[in-house]
C-alpha cells in the first residue's frame, strides 16, 4: 500500500507528465499550423516532440526529489534541457526562420563538384536553407546524448537502479531486439506484397528491390545504424522513459496488466496527434490518427512485454529506435522524407490491423502480462 505522501508525490509527477508531454505537445499545433501554411519543415517541432515524455519525468524527479541522494540529477538535466533547446529551435524554425521553402542549395554545384559521385551513391546534394534549425537541432541531439552517456556511467549503480536506468538482462534484450526486427521487417513488407498481388503488379517490386540493393547508400545506410544510435539515443529515450518506464505502470495499477498495456497504446496513439494531422499526411488525416492508435497500441504490447521481460527500459528504447530508423531503408527511399505527405486508405488500415493482431497483438497472452503486479508497482514507486 502506497502512503499518503507517496500518493501526493505520484500525483504531482503524474500532472506534470500529463502538463509536458501532452499540454506542451497540443500547444505547439499552433506553430505547426503557422508554420505548414507558409511551407515550413516541422521536423523540428517533431524531434522536440519526441524528447518530451522523458523531459516531464525527469523534470518530475528534479523538482519533487530534491533531498532524495539517489536521483541521477546530472542525467536528468541532461535529459530537460536538451528539451527546452529542442523545443525552442522548434519554435524558431516557424516564426525566426530567415529561409523560405524554396532556398535550396545545390552543394554539388556549391563546391564544384560533379554530381556522378551523389548518383553513384544515391545520395541528395540539394539542401533546403529553411531546415537550418532542425540541422542545429541534430548537432544538439549529439552532445545530449553525449553527455547523457556521461550522466549515466556518472551515476554509478545505485542512482540508475533508483531512476529505472540499469542495465538488466542483457542477452535476454539482444534476442528481444533480434524477435522484434524479424518481426517487424514481414511486418512492413506483408502490405505491400499484398497489394502487388491485388493489382498483378508484385514483379515491379521485386524490380525497385533490386535496383535499391544495387545502391551504395542502401549499404551505408544499414552499417551507420549501431553508428548512429548512441549518438541519437536521446530522442529514443525520450518517448519510452516518459510511456513504458513511467506511465505504462500508472496506466497498468488502474486498469490492470492487459487493459492498462492497451489503453497505453490508445493515449500513446493520441500524443501523436500534432504529427498525425500536420506532418505525417495531408489528405488521410483520419485515417492516420486511426492507424496510429493501432500501430502504438500492438507495438505497446510487444515493448510492454519485453520491459516486464527484462525490466530493462534500454531495450525498448533500441527498438524504438530501429523502428523509427528502418521505414527509411526498407521503404526504399533512404531518408526520413518518407515519414512526410503519405497517404493511408482504410483498406490499407485493416490489412495493418488484421497484420499487427497476428504479428504483435498476440503477445498480450504472455504470461508476463498475467503475473503479479509487484513489478508493476515497484516500476511506479522507483
Amino acid at each position: 500500500m502506497e502512503s499518503l505522501e507517496e500518493k501526493t508525490l505520484n500525483k504531482k509527477r503524474l500532472i506534470l507528465f500529463i502538463a509536458i508531454a501532452y499540454g506542451i505537445t497540443y500547444l505547439m499545433m499552433i506553430p505547426m499550423y503557422i508554420g505548414k501554411q507558409h511551407g515550413y519543415d516541422l521536423t523540428q517541432i517533431v524531434d522536440a516532440q519526441m524528447c518530451s515524455p522523458a523531459a516531464g519525468v525527469a523534470l518530475g524527479f528534479l523538482l519533487f526529489y530534491k533531498g532524495e541522494k539517489r536521483v541521477p540529477k546530472f542525467f536528468m538535466t541532461v535529459v530537460v534541457i536538451n528539451y527546452v533547446i529542442q523545443l525552442v529551435l522548434g519554435l524558431l524554425s516557424v516564426v525566426a526562420n530567415p529561409f523560405g521553402p524554396d532556398d535550396v542549395v545545390d552543394l554539388a554545384s556549391f563546391l564544384g563538384v560533379s554530381g556522378d559521385s551523389a548518383e553513384l551513391t544515391g545520395a541528395s546534394t540539394t539542401i533546403n536553407l529553411s531546415t537550418l534549425y532542425y540541422m542545429a537541432g541534430q548537432y544538439v541531439l549529439i552532445i545530449a546524448s553525449v553527455l547523457m552517456w556521461i550522466g549515466y556511467f556518472v551515476a554509478g549503480r545505485e542512482r540508475r537502479k533508483f531512476a529505472g536506468l540499469s542495465r538488466n538482462n542483457g542477452r535476454m534484450g539482444i534476442l528481444l531486439v533480434l524477435l522484434y526486427v524479424a518481426l517487424y521487417i514481414p511486418r512492413v513488407f506483408l502490405p505491400v506484397i499484398i497489394e502487388g498481388l491485388a493489382n498483378n503488379n508484385l514483379s515491379e517490386f521485386f524490380s525497385e528491390y533490386a535496383l535499391l540493393f544495387k545502391q551504395p547508400l542502401f549499404y551505408l545506410s544499414v552499417v551507420s545504424l549501431p553508428l548512429n544510435y548512441p549518438l541519437t539515443i536521446v530522442a529514443f529515450f525520450g518517448e519510452e522513459y516518459g510511456w513504458r518506464y513511467f506511465l505504462q505502470p500508472v496506466m497498468q495499477k488502474k486498469f490492470g496488466m492487459k487493459a492498462g498495456v492497451i489503453l497505453l497504446g490508445v493515449v500513446w496513439g493520441l500524443w501523436h496527434l500534432p504529427v498525425d494531422t500536420m506532418f505525417y499526411t495531408k489528405d488521410s488525416i483520419p485515417q492516420m490518427i486511426v492507424g496510429q492508435i493501432i500501430t502504438c497500441v500492438s507495438i505497446g504490447i510487444f515493448f510492454g512485454f519485453a520491459y516486464f521481460k527484462t525490466n530493462n527500459i534500454w531495450v525498448c528504447v533500441a527498438m524504438h529506435f530501429l523502428n523509427n530508423n528502418l521505414i527509411p531503408i526498407l521503404s526504399g527511399a533512404l531518408s526520413a522524407d518518407v515519414l512526410q505527405d503519405q497517404s493511408v486508405t482504410w483498406m490499407q488500415l485493416l490489412e495493418i490491423l488484421v497484420i499487427d493482431l497476428v504479428v504483435f497483438c498476440l503477445f498480450i497472452f504472455a504470461k508476463e502480462y498475467k503475473e503479479k503486479k509487484n513489478k508493476t508497482e515497484e516500476a511506479l514507486n522507483a
